[in-house]
């Protein structure tokens, strides 16, 4: 019972934190975007802090709805505790390198929530997660749309490939389950030339690598998924014997 209450009162306390940091990360973001400008040192020297300002706006509020499904009931079980730890540690993880020293401490909130989240959650709750997997799409494709996020922001060469890439991305799931050799193509193909293009960045080449890996996985669950189904049969006329 002592162990119960423990967990519980652990994961209460990552849902204030995580709540905490998704919603000082939304303020902060806005903060970039009205008065960003002017405060450069602040935000990386960042040139166009209208865009990224609002991209971090966008990925804290990702990371705030996980926060408040967390704390629904039900919200904390099972396979949906690794999920809630990648929803607020990706976002956290990415927006270190959009608006500098603003994003400090919301980041370390969402990050603080989600070790908290992992310490407790139990080797049998890991294992389930990986197996369903089910996660692994929406993640995927939150990070192709970050690549169009960043492409937009980039407006030159290197920015097309940005918008290619997370285009790209979002082919190769819609195809996965069909053609799974083709996606784990376009799953290259869409996350390898942005992140070489802009190889001095941390963002990029980070999250090539989390697509790789992640998409790679999900590209793997909806084959998987796929098969188990099979291909559906024609309709067969009454009468007409199975081949």
């Amino acid at each position: 019972m002592n162990a119960r209450g423990g967990r519980e009162r652990s994961d209460r306390l990552a849902g204030r934190l995580a709540t905490a940091g998704a919603a000082l990360g939304i303020l902060v973001g806005l903060v970039d975007v009205a008065v960003g400008s002017s405060i450069r040192g602040w935000v990386g020297n960042k040139l166009d802090t209208t865009t990224l300002g609002l991209g971090t706006v966008a990925l804290a509020s990702i990371a705030l709805a996980s926060a408040i499904a967390w704390q629904r009931p039900g919200g904390a079980g099972g396979g949906r505790r690794p999920a809630t730890v990648l929803a607020l540690g990706v976002p956290a993880a990415i927006c270190f390198t959009t608006i500098g020293r603003l994003w400090y401490l919301p980041g370390l909130l969402l990050l603080g929530a989600a070790a908290l989240i992992l310490a407790r959650s139990t080797s049998a709750e890991l294992s389930r997660a990986v197996a369903e997997r089910a996660w692994l799409g929406g993640l995927t494709g939150l990070l192709g749309g970050y690549y169009v996020f960043l492409g937009f922001d980039a407006l030159n060469a290197a920015g097309f490939l940005g918008i290619l890439g997370g285009m790209l991305l979002w082919t190769a799931l819609a195809i996965a389950g069909n053609t799974p050799r083709v996606a784990f193509g376009l799953i290259a193909l869409g996350a390898l030339p942005f992140a070489i293009a802009t190889w001095w960045s941390v963002a990029t080449p980070l999250i090539a690598v989390l697509m790789l890996v992640i998409g790679t996985a999900a590209v793997s669950r909806a084959s998987a998924m796929g098969r188990r189904v099979g291909p559906s049969r024609p309709h067969q006329r009454p009468g007409e014997l199975a081949s």
